[in-house]
């Protein structure tokens, strides 16, 4: 049991990883998408719904097999098995972090931006310095949402042969024939996890709260 649990937690660490390197991609994307989404001129609206329609058209299952054996094998390519699975997380949960920040910026009254151009200020500034840090905070009951999703989702990575949490709960299944009690320990780290994250995006969505202005629930 102790070895089963030992065994599954050096997982833990790659699983982490992908995490927080496939939402940051998110995020970096994510964050100027919900912006074209609302504020862009119309060619490149339509080419960000595009991208948001492609990315989330299909499995995630789908991108990263298209990216690690699609990609990866053209001439002269060769993506590393954790590359590929960071890469197709990120640009996946970009499109939805993007459509997350899109209706968040959308909630901040459209008179605040209209007041900052009136007196003089420069529209990407206005956006940058005033509306989106509203639409930031708005969005963290979104993002604790998307950190479960994608943590879920690195369990996919497996199918490449990158060695996470999963990987390491299928080696004990099939070497060991400890079936049932491998993947109990593993779905109960899962759950750690996720709830762990979630109490530090409660934590963070409380410390965030604009007072006066509500929750920033949808």
């Amino acid at each position: 049991m102790v070895q089963t649990v030992n065994t599954l937690i050096s997982g833990v660490g790659t699983t982490l990883l992908l995490l927080v390197l496939a939402l940051g991609i998110g995020f970096a994307l994510g964050v100027p998408l919900g912006i074209l989404h609302v504020y862009g001129r119309r060619p490149l609206r339509l080419l960000v719904s595009g991208y948001d329609a492609v990315m989330r058209g299909f499995p995630a299952i789908v991108l990263l097999f298209l990216i690690y054996f699609g990609i990866g094998s053209l001439p002269g390519v060769r993506i590393p098995s954790l590359h590929a699975a960071i890469l197709a997380l990120g640009l996946r949960s970009a499109a939805y972090q993007g459509r997350l920040v899109e209706g968040t910026l959308r909630m901040v009254p459209a008179g605040q931006l209209e007041s900052a151009l009136a007196v003089g200020m420069r529209r990407t500034m206005a956006i940058r310095r005033i509306v989106l840090p509203q639409a930031l905070r708005f969005s963290l009951p979104g993002l604790a949402n998307e950190y479960s999703i994608v943590l879920k989702d690195t369990a996919l990575a497996f199918t490449v042969g990158v060695v996470e949490l999963m990987s390491r709960a299928k080696f004990l299944a099939a070497s060991k024939r400890e079936i049932a009690q491998a993947y109990l320990l593993a779905a109960a780290l899962y759950w750690i996890l996720t709830q762990l994250g979630l109490l530090g995006f409660g934590w963070l969505e409380r410390r965030a709260r604009i007072s006066g202005f509500g929750s920033g629930r949808r």
